[in-house]
């Protein structure tokens, strides 16, 4: 694949659901690669077009582009690009090499798994970490399948001296994230992923997402600890919790992973209780809850909440939630059992 096509199909990916005219095409592969020019990106837009892989749709004077997922070699130049990126990546890292080689040996050694991407690399291997994210099949074992992921991760992250961090979705967990409407890590992830093994997999999956709804990446990745308190109480209200005496306001919509993440950041007790309530009246995903707690070392706080609250309301999601966090060795750090069982009587969430 030439530098062009690459850096054209690059940018489209990342952008997924943004209406990018040609203008802010070349801008962004600007700020990307250093280098762009708008007529060589204008004639390859043109070359690729008559190929059937991207559209060109007049919006006034400007043209929308967008990727062209009716065509059936879109999946397979897609995968052209990822290994493109791979190789690109590798030439600058090649200490990267070995790690890689020896994922690629453990996908090797079960079926479940369909790719693995890793999330914004460039950034990530300078911090001496690294992001994961695996699409698994969903099967009758993909508990247990992804309990033995979490363990080999964790003997790799030691004798590596890699922090890593593992997002691992089955493809039902996949497709509902991409298609919510919240911020969420899966939405942001793909916006800055390579995806080093079953590239074809991973694009197939997405394809199928964009034949029911329009899919919008964020490029923008949250911290936690700085969501404001108005996103903060805005998003508790929403999963059924709401302190007397705060006024409401509308904000930004994030995933209750995200809102439990954000209160496990802060010094606060009694804010603190509030997780026990929303997470037994909302559905959550214990994976995505699992690499939240992992990514923001809060593994030890959340499973202190979680052994209450599954002793006061067992369900399927707190019993698997555990399961994944035990894997991560966290000294549990103890919570007030009365003092939740109090509060959760005054939101009526038993």
């Amino acid at each position: 694949m030439d530098a062009p096509t690459l850096r054209i199909l690059d940018t489209i990916s990342s952008n997924l659901g943004d209406s990018i005219s040609i203008n802010q095409l070349t801008e962004r592969i600007r700020e990307t690669y250093g280098t762009a020019h708008y007529a060589n990106i204008y004639h390859k837009l043109q070359k690729l077009k008559k190929e059937g892989l991207l559209s060109l749709d007049l919006i006034g004077r400007s043209s929308n582009i967008k990727l062209n997922f009716q065509n059936y070699l879109l999946i397979d130049t897609l995968a052209e690009m990822e290994i493109e990126k791979k190789k690109n990546f590798l030439a600058k890292r090649t200490d990267q090499i070995l790690f890689l080689t020896e994922i690629d040996k453990l996908l090797n050694e079960t079926e479940t798994i369909r790719s693995v991407s890793s999330i914004n690399p460039t950034k990530n291997i300078k911090l001496n970490k690294t992001e994961l994210l695996f699409l698994l099949r969903k099967t009758p074992e993909y508990h247990n399948e992804t309990l033995q992921l979490y363990k080999e991760m964790l003997k790799l992250q030691k004798k590596h001296n890699l922090k890593i961090n593992s997002l691992i979705l089955d493809r039902n967990d996949f497709h509902e994230q991409m298609k919510s409407d919240e911020i969420n890590p899966l939405r942001e992830a793909l916006s800055e992923t390579i995806t080093f093994f079953g590239p074809q997999a991973f694009w197939s999956e997405i394809k199928q997402v964009t034949e029911t709804t329009e899919i919008r990446n964020i490029k923008t990745e949250t911290k936690p600890a700085n969501i404001s308190n108005l996103d903060l109480t805005y998003n508790l209200y929403r999963f059924g919790y709401k302190e007397f005496g705060l006024q409401l306001a509308q904000g930004k919509t994030f995933c209750i992973e995200y809102i439990t993440t954000a209160i496990l950041l802060q010094d606060d007790a009694r804010l603190t209780e509030a997780i026990p309530i929303i997470l037994s009246k909302n559905s959550f995903k214990s994976n995505t809850l699992a690499f939240l707690t992992q990514k923001f070392e809060t593994t030890g706080k959340l499973m202190g909440l979680l052994k209450i609250l599954h002793t006061i309301k067992p369900t399927r999601e707190t019993a698997e939630t555990i399961d994944f966090l035990e894997t991560f060795n966290a000294e549990i750090i103890p919570a007030d059992e009365e003092s939740i069982l109090q509060k959760m009587r005054l939101y009526n969430a038993l």
